[in-house]
């Protein structure tokens, strides 16, 4: 009997929005071209994905759970995000490769889906990543330096550079986002952790007070509430103003926050990509090049990096050109979205021609 199960690896069921938002994404557009397809996800937190998604999950890091799977899985996607880099621990970067080797040998077909590939800063991180990729059935990238890194690396396998999967989540109105956006559309900022990052806080504080004070909102945006609510909290001292959106929120109402939002002011990857997304300008703060990728691709303004001096006088003069765009760049702005939206569901249209060479 061929075997047509869909199985999702990824950072899933820790509550990142933006990895969630990716998987929900995913699944949308999967179901909506195939409504009948088996899915099923290695997650972190089984029954919280499948209460949100209604797909059946398995514990992540369970050998036992996830063999039966395997041999009744047609294809393997390892999925979205940044899941191939060494640049926090070498560890995750070997358990990704492990999972799509195991898939293999349980005669899956296997598949990197729209990953951001990298940093790769060690040799045999390299070396062993090459080796694997080499042997996929089909790779897909959500930029076009995660491409160059492979062919760099010597990835033998035809790289095609497709969107990141959350540029096609559709916008999910909801009572939760109404009561949180009651003070109208405003500017949306995100911030994560990371070296250097405490020294933006003054300087985005003063940026964005005038803003507040001509009754502009500020909301704050912590895709990820426990790394990032303390520091939003921490500018919120700064910036009094500062109105925090502590959900929690599905990816479908992140969406609809960043169309509610005129200008989004963001660190995190997938804050960028839920506002662009939405034909929302943004304004990044890079601290990996895949914020410098992101932007390059939507045409946001690079404003700063963490650990470097920001121009807070600046940051409010590129604040206010945003707000006072005119009709030819919000229309310009569009058509991006419509190319990459575009470009994300393409990857669903490769993984189902993988499917169905399965056996």
């Amino acid at each position: 009997m061929k075997r047509q199960q869909v199985l999702f690896s990824g950072y899933y069921g820790f509550g990142n929005a933006g990895d969630e938002a990716v998987l929900a994404a995913s699944v949308a557009m999967f179901r909506q071209k195939r409504p009948d397809l088996p899915i099923r996800v290695l997650s972190a937190d089984p029954a919280a994905t499948s209460r949100q998604l209604q797909v059946e999950a398995s514990p992540r890091m369970n050998p036992a759970a996830i063999a039966p799977q395997l041999m009744k899985t047609g294809l393997f996607i390892s999925g979205g995000g940044s899941l191939l880099q060494d640049k926090t621990s070498t560890r995750s970067l070997v358990y990704y490769l492990t999972l799509i080797e195991t898939a293999r040998r349980f005669g899956c077909k296997t598949m990197v889906f729209a990953q951001g590939i990298g940093p790769l800063t060690r040799e045999d991180s390299r070396v062993r990543t090459a080796r694997v990729l080499s042997q996929v059935d089909r790779i897909t990238v959500r930029d076009g330096e995660s491409a160059e890194l492979l062919r760099e690396i010597g990835v033998k396998r035809e790289i095609e550079v497709t969107a990141d999967p959350v540029f096609a989540i559709p916008a999910g109105e909801s009572l939760t986002v109404t009561e949180a956006t009651a003070m109208g559309p405003g500017i949306g900022v995100s911030l994560r952790p990371w070296e250097g990052v405490d020294t933006l806080l003054a300087p985005l504080a003063e940026a964005l007070a005038p803003f507040a004070e001509q009754g502009i909102p500020i909301y704050g945006w912590p895709l990820y509430p426990e790394e990032d609510t303390p520091l939003l909290e921490a500018l919120a001292v700064k910036l009094p103003a500062l109105r925090i959106l502590r959900g929690p929120f599905t990816p479908t109402e992140w969406a609809a926050l960043a169309l509610r939002t005129r200008v989004a002011v963001g660190m995190r990857l997938h804050a960028l990509i839920f506002a662009a997304a939405r034909a929302t300008p943004v304004l990044g703060i890079s601290y990996d090049p895949k914020v410098d990728a992101l932007l390059q691709r939507v045409r946001g303004t690079l404003i700063g990096r963490p650990g470097e001096e920001l121009d807070a006088g600046e940051l409010r003069k590129e604040i206010e050109r945003t707000l006072n765009e005119d009709e030819r760049r919000r229309r310009s702005r569009q058509e991006r979205v419509a190319h990459l939206q575009s470009l994300a569901e393409r990857n669903v249209e490769v993984a189902l021609e993988l499917l169905a060479t399965s056996s």
